[in-house]
């Protein structure tokens, strides 16, 4: 995978660039090939579980992302390799002035890698405008769990739904074929993000994507992961399958602590049926 390119920061913001190659040596995962700008950082591999999968963590040494700023990430699996990705905090986004923070990720995944993406939620502060696109490539083989959340604000200085905008996009193909496209665009300025059909009364929302396996892991998946919603308070969510192999989990809940809780939850689901795993506590230093 070519180094992403160098081109010149804005006039307003940063030029954010990580980039991560991975991969395998007999049981172990070991990061082949990096680089990164600020205000993007890579932290070293950890294997707290063992020779795999690497512990990888991106951080932001300053603070949070302001309008103007340019996030590029390049991760690339090579046949085999296991990766769990994380970030060190929130994503933070600041108010605007008028230009949003473009956030893009490209991911390749070789025949029979694994990837964890976790990162932790995302928080856009008042009047702030974030547009956020995730493109993966999976060969057939490869399986991956990404969580991610959204919070509605600053929630301890009062904020509830004030930024201007919010538009997430996701693109996976699994052997060469779309496998899931999911968008999704929020604007609290022109619609009610708590009207019936949206936000409601919950407004903290969680979205988990499974992505490679078998039917019969994944019906398991899906069936596990539904009676934990049903039987859960303080939240509303369901599971579906997709038509290719792969399951999309979303839920909203009502406060902080019901989110990751569920999150966790689910991402331990998951992770023991596809990778025969439990799902361990992250580090974030």
């Amino acid at each position: 995978m070519p180094l992403l390119s160098a081109s010149a920061p804005s006039r307003v913001g940063r030029h954010g660039v990580a980039l991560a190659k991975f991969k395998r040596a007999g049981e172990r995962t070991y990061l082949a090939d990096s680089f990164f700008r600020v205000p993007l950082q890579l932290m070293r591999p950890n294997y707290p579980e063992g020779e795999y999968p690497a512990h990888m963590t991106l951080i932001n040494p300053t603070g949070g992302h302001v309008g103007g700023d340019v996030l590029e990430l390049e991760i690339a699996l090579d046949e085999g390799a296991r990766v769990l990705w994380t970030t060190q905090g929130a994503t933070k986004v600041y108010k605007s002035l008028g230009e949003p923070v473009i956030s893009t990720t490209k991911i390749e995944m070789g025949a029979g890698s694994g990837l964890e993406l976790l990162p932790d939620p995302i928080i856009p502060y008042k009047d702030s405008i974030y547009a956020q696109e995730t493109r993966i490539s999976m060969a057939e083989g490869a399986r991956l769990l990404y969580g991610e959340s959204l919070y509605h604000g600053r929630v301890a200085s009062g904020e509830h739904f004030e930024y201007s905008s919010l538009r997430l996009k996701l693109h996976v193909d699994y052997g060469g074929a779309p496998l899931l496209r999911d968008v999704m665009e929020v604007k609290p300025e022109e619609s009610n993000p708590e009207r019936m059909g949206l936000f409601e009364p919950y407004p903290y929302l969680g979205s988990f994507y499974v992505a490679g396996g078998a039917d019969e892991a994944l019906n398991h998946i899906a069936e596990q992961v539904e009676s934990l919603l049903a039987g859960a308070s303080g939240l509303a969510g369901g599971c579906t399958l997709l038509t290719g192999p792969g399951a999309l989990v979303r839920w909203l809940a009502e406060s902080p602590e019901v989110m990751r809780k569920t999150h966790f939850e689910i991402w331990n689901i998951a992770r023991k049926t596809l990778f025969g795993r439990e799902a361990t506590p992250l580090r974030k230093f």
